[in-house]
């Protein structure tokens, strides 16, 4: 038995001494060949905290034609603190000062790195906090209890901003919006009524002040119009099903059933309108086909905007205190999807509709959308185009309209289209302050759509009161009211042309 443990014994030692061997045959392999040792430090600024922290290390090692090792993780190497070997690269925080950082390959020729100066400072070392809204909540309007804000904040010091401290400002964040304080700055709830400041604070110093306007949203009773699809004979025959399908993507997007796969608007609501295929014409008997009107002529227009053919849709429209007229064409010419005529007013309750006319004002331009037939035959694909030009046709403005009077709703930020047409449909936008942001509005060119805003709502109700040849409830076929006017056409009159195409 002893002779056993004996011959054991001397195995072990064997395999142990070749081992050693092994390693030292292996340093000296890499001894060799490396000629430079590369080390980077993620972090070089740590603040002063009772904990110890984690730091990332890149060590390279490169050969004497200055050539990377491919196994650079196989490579053996010992950290060195000041004078001080750690045995992983952590950092006591409570301890503020200068530390200079370096590896070792453990060779008898000893080869060291480059020296990285890594600092624990105080909270004064930082210059300056900077909060912003994240890119997809940036927005000085929103609406209480409903959707929340996501912010940044970044810190500057004496050499500019600082890298990696991220984690430790999660730490020892405060974050002040109106009267309530919170420590985060992802998935932040508004829950007050007023113009809220919000400033982060982070150990002792303050940011800058963002502020916003948070409103309570206001539930409008439900407006519905009837829809009269107009199409003429000798272009296309369209199908009861093709053309109700855009009434009902319309009343999802006027709803706020639609979502995208972006964060959902911080104003988005239900708009309070909706529409319904038209079944009666306009004596009262019932429609041939629902919701399709047939406009027999021989003509061929190849301009639309052709005024023969303005003139005649101006003819064929249905009483628009009754109806939205919504006439099927080939806008080919104009490089449009749709386009659709502003309405007029008889009290400025809105910026951007003038003049003011009269309540009894004789119907004088052809109030009415237009749609180009292929989005009914399958050669071009947008279930928003209908509710883009309902938008309006209740009186919104693109929301790119121009960085001066904007689109006279405060809640969708004014910017511009992209100029680069590779850009241009994207859903990232730059505002008029430079600001990125995120677009999801229906009344942006964009791929991806899910809203009308709180604001747009307000404005589209008020014009919805005030518009002139426009059916509102109390303009129900039943109703005992003065018959629409029809009177000269004028055709300087101009629609809002929508080139989705």
């Amino acid at each position: 038995m002893k002779k056993i443990l004996s011959i054991v014994g001397f195995l072990v030692l064997l395999i142990f001494n070749s081992c050693m061997t092994d390693r030292e045959s292996e340093n000296s392999f890499y001894l060799n060949q490396i000629n430079r040792i590369q080390l980077i430090s993620s972090k070089t600024i740590f603040f002063s905290e009772n904990i110890v922290e984690n730091f990332n290390l890149t060590v390279s090692f490169f050969d004497r034609d200055n050539r990377p090792f491919l196994n650079n993780f196989d490579v053996p190497y010992v950290i060195y603190l000041g004078d001080s070997v750690i045995k992983e690269p952590k950092l006591d925080l409570s301890r503020p000062g200068k530390y200079k950082l370096r590896v070792m390959f453990p060779t008898r020729e000893l080869t060291f790195s480059n020296e990285v100066e890594i600092e624990v400072v105080e909270g004064d070392y930082i210059s300056q906090l900077v909060l912003d809204f994240s890119n997809e909540t940036r927005n000085e309007y929103t609406l209480a209890n409903k959707e929340t804000y996501d912010f940044t904040l970044r810190a500057f010091g004496p050499n500019g901003e600082i890298p990696g401290v991220e984690e430790q400002i999660r730490r020892n964040l405060s974050l002040k919006v109106g009267n309530e304080n919170g420590n985060r700055l992802i998935g932040v709830p508004i829950t007050q009524i007023g113009l809220l400041e919000v400033q982060a604070s982070v150990f002792g110093v303050n940011s800058n002040i963002l502020k916003i306007n948070s409103r309570e949203d206001i539930s409008f009773p439900i407006k519905e119009f009837q829809v009269v699809y107009h199409v003429f004979s000798n272009l296309f025959n369209p199908s009861q099903q093709t053309v109700e399908s855009q009434i009902n993507n319309s009343n999802i997007a006027f709803s706020g059933g639609i979502r995208s796969s972006f964060r959902r608007n911080l104003n988005a609501v239900d708009a309070g309108f909706r529409f319904k295929m038209a079944d009666r014409n306009p004596d009262g008997s019932p429609m041939e086909t629902r919701g399709i009107n047939r406009i027999v002529t021989n003509r061929v227009f190849q301009d639309a905007q052709d005024r023969e053919l303005l003139q005649l849709k101006f003819n064929n429209l249905w009483d628009p205190t009754q109806y939205i007229n919504v006439f099927v064409e080939d806008l080919s010419s104009m490089g449009a999807a749709g386009y659709a005529y502003l309405p007029f007013l008889t009290s400025p309750v809105v910026g951007g509709l003038s003049p003011i006319l009269a309540p009894d004002t004789e119907l004088f331009y052809p109030i009415m959308i237009a749609l180009d037939f292929r989005l009914f035959n399958g050669q071009y694909r947008d279930d928003n185009v209908l509710a883009h030009e309902l938008g309006h046709y209740l009186g919104l403005y693109h929301t790119f309209q121009d960085c001066q009077t904007g689109d006279y709703c405060d809640d969708t930020p004014s910017h511009t289209l992209p100029s680069n047409q590779s850009t241009r449909w994207s859903n990232n936008r730059t505002n008029c302050s430079n600001a990125p942001f995120i677009s999801t509005n229906f009344m942006d060119y964009i791929n991806s759509n899910d809203n009308f805003t709180f604001d747009q709502k307000v404005r589209m109700t008020k014009v919805y009161e005030n518009a002139l040849f426009m059916p509102k409830d109390l303009n129900a076929p039943d109703a005992r009211l003065k018959p629409f006017r029809r009177g000269q056409l004028d055709p300087s009159i101009k629609p809002i042309i929508c080139n989705f195409l």
